[in-house]
């Protein structure tokens, strides 16, 4: 009786266990900034965009030129150079990372459970896009977007938010 139960337990988990998804490793291989990284999966290569947010890059590339918002990014940048580069800091070339797709995105995990887009949001250098809708990630976002407000890291520290409110609606 003993010996039935204990291959019907071994089955269960079995099944269970062929059902999960493997992760996808790819390896970094170049950062070109934070927005856009180069990764490779054997012989073929990809570029990876944050997933669910919006980066101070491409609130850049949206503003039109000599606006308020454009002038206070590039400030920013002046002032912080390091932050324009965060990426390339937090993640190691040739390494390995679990990456995910989702809508043409990327969910790139840069910390453990930790992806790229909650640290940017994190630090001030991208927002949560508004029309983000998914579960399984919006949570800790919004988490880190408040985080970033209250203690005024990144763009809320220069409130560039305020002189790109519009860009950052723009579609």
């Amino acid at each position: 009786m003993h010996t039935i139960i204990y291959i019907f337990i071994i089955q269960f988990f079995l099944v269970f266990s062929l059902q999960a998804k493997e992760p996808i490793l790819a390896m970094l291989l170049n950062v070109n900034s934070n927005e856009l990284q180069k990764f490779g999966i054997g012989n073929y290569n990809f570029y990876c965009i944050p997933y669910g947010i919006t980066t101070l890059e491409s609130l850049l590339a949206k503003s039109e030129n000599e606006s308020s918002c454009k002038k206070s990014i590039e400030m920013f940048y002046k002032k912080h150079p390091n932050l324009k580069y965060y990426s390339l800091k937090l993640l190691k070339l040739k390494q390995e990372y679990h990456v995910d797709f989702k809508n043409t995105k990327c969910i790139l995990y840069a910390k453990g459970q930790m992806t790229l887009s909650e640290l940017l949001v994190k630090e001030g250098l991208a927002l949560l896009n508004p029309s983000f809708e998914d579960r399984e990630f919006e949570y800790s976002y919004k988490k880190a977007q408040i985080s970033a407000q209250y203690l005024k890291k990144g763009l809320w520290s220069e409130n560039i938010y305020t002189s790109c409110e519009t860009e950052f609606y723009k579609e």
